[in-house]
């Protein structure tokens, strides 16, 4: 009995800390208009709140998610944005989901994937609608696959890079290296964000 509440205690803390934890893209009109979105919030006490888990599982690495987008993944991940209190592998996954849930009329998984983007990736890309004809034209894969499988995730002091594959419905797969980077500066100290992703 005392094992069996033993187990039951680190899982509840496990489902806790996965809960608590939480770049490259962007969203929005792609046509020819200005950013219209405001960036990522700075992050505040209110924002660092902890927020459950999508359906109460994260997928973290060497896991695939083949056909997975379903009500566990839209629209939670669509809403969700930048806090310090996600790790690097989450930070990866919500942005993939955000893309693979992508709604072409409104683009709102490429905006979720630009508030994830780092002020060093966003000055790199450009304004937003740079961002939206990047991930258009250069990671169209990843915008409504139907599969996706997450290879293990490499740490390295304040940087994690993880491999991702896209698969979309003819089989097709595409590859990519998702790096993520802790900020060292306000108004995101602290925080894992999108350093940049490339095919792999």
């Amino acid at each position: 009995m005392t094992a069996v509440r033993s187990l039951a205690l680190v899982a509840l803390a496990a489902v806790v800390a996965l809960a608590g934890c939480g770049a490259f893209f962007g969203g929005g009109d792609s046509v020819g208009s200005e950013a219209t979105i405001t960036p990522a919030e700075v992050p505040t006490e209110d924002t660092k709140a902890v927020e459950p888990a999508a359906g109460g599982r994260e997928y973290w690495g060497n896991g695939s998610v083949d056909t997975n987008r379903s009500a566990v993944t839209q629209p939670r991940v669509l809403e969700l944005r930048p806090n310090c209190e996600r790790p690097p592998g989450l930070v990866v996954h919500i942005q993939v989901l955000a893309l693979q849930n992508n709604d072409p009329a409104t683009n709102e998984g490429i905006n979720t994937t630009w508030q994830f983007a780092s002020p060093s990736n966003r000055g790199l890309t450009g304004p937003y609608s740079n961002f939206v004809r990047t991930i258009r034209s250069g990671f169209e894969p990843l915008l409504n696959a139907t599969g996706v499988r997450y290879g293990p995730l490499d740490r390295d002091g304040d940087t994690a890079s993880q491999p991702v594959t896209v698969v979309n419905g003819n089989g097709t797969t595409s590859s990519y290296r998702w790096t993520v980077r802790k900020q060292d500066e306000a108004p995101y100290e602290g925080c894992w964000m999108t350093a940049g992703v490339a095919p792999a």
